[in-house]
């Protein structure tokens, strides 16, 4: 119930924030390294520093894999995460990395006031220099396939997926939020740097009593699409929540069937 309550509050909190400038955009630096470093890697979950990876028995320094990073929802950990992709990461050979929030919930959702980071504008705390941190360890010790990098959440992390993720298109080239909030105002367009369309896959339950389809559907769809992006709006029986079946989908419609 707890984080049900913390879920509506932020929602709420994001509606009545203002239009932020185009400026404002946050853009993290940490890239996949051609050459990582050749420590041996054990197959399962890792500390590091400000979150856990994941790292599937498939694994090996020097062959690079997909790199899914995911946001946990409000009141939950990266650990949380892992532990529900844990099998999917296995069937699929991918890397998770699951980053934690500094409060009980992402900066630009949390209710109390954050501190705010003037290097990252402010509609954003120090959250995202904590990710950016977190993901240049995860480069530095595991090979990954620049060209397969997402941003996914769940609930709040969702939401900030949704809102981070389109202004780093030339870090994550897909993103997959499950049962988002209101996103932030979008100031880019869905174009890759290789000229593509950046493609969002966003997953809703009809009986979302936290976060509710309505808000997803009437307003962050059209949003994305009216700039470019490839929206993949996926709609199940259910609450919020992350069914198997609809992470399968969402692998399915990143990587392609297993």
């Amino acid at each position: 119930m707890r984080w049900r309550i913390a879920g509506m509050v932020a929602c709420l909190l994001l509606f009545m924030m203002p239009l932020a400038p185009a400026d404002d955009l946050v853009h993290l630096a940490a890239r996949p390294l051609a050459s990582p470093s050749t420590a041996e890697v054990r197959p399962g979950p890792l500390r590091l520093g400000d979150g856990v990876v994941y790292a599937p028995k498939s694994y090996q320094p020097g062959h690079p894999l997909p790199l899914l990073v995911m946001l946990h929802g409000a009141s939950q950990r990266g650990a949380d995460m892992v532990l529900r992709l844990a099998r999917a990461a296995e069937a699929r050979g991918v890397i998770i990395a699951a980053p934690d929030s500094g409060d009980y919930t992402w900066d630009m959702l949390a209710a109390r006031k954050h501190e705010v980071d003037e290097r990252w504008g402010p509609r954003y705390g120090t959250d995202p220099a904590r990710i950016d941190a977190f993901l240049a360890q995860v480069f530095a010790r595991y090979a990954v396939e620049p060209s397969r990098v997402a941003l996914a959440g769940f609930s709040d992390g969702a939401t900030y997926a949704l809102s981070l993720g389109p202004e780093n298109l030339d870090l994550f080239t897909a993103l997959i939020a499950f049962s988002p909030g209101r996103v932030a105002p979008l100031h880019t367009g869905g174009r890759l740097t290789d000229g593509g369309q950046a493609r969002v896959f966003i997953s809703h339950g009809k009986d979302d009593r936290v976060l509710p389809l309505e808000e997803t559907a009437r307003t962050t769809v059209p949003a994305f699409k009216r700039r470019g992006f490839l929206v993949d709006l996926r709609v199940f029986e259910g609450g919020h929540t992350m069914p198997p079946e609809v992470v399968e989908s969402a692998l399915d419609w990143w990587l392609g069937p297993a």
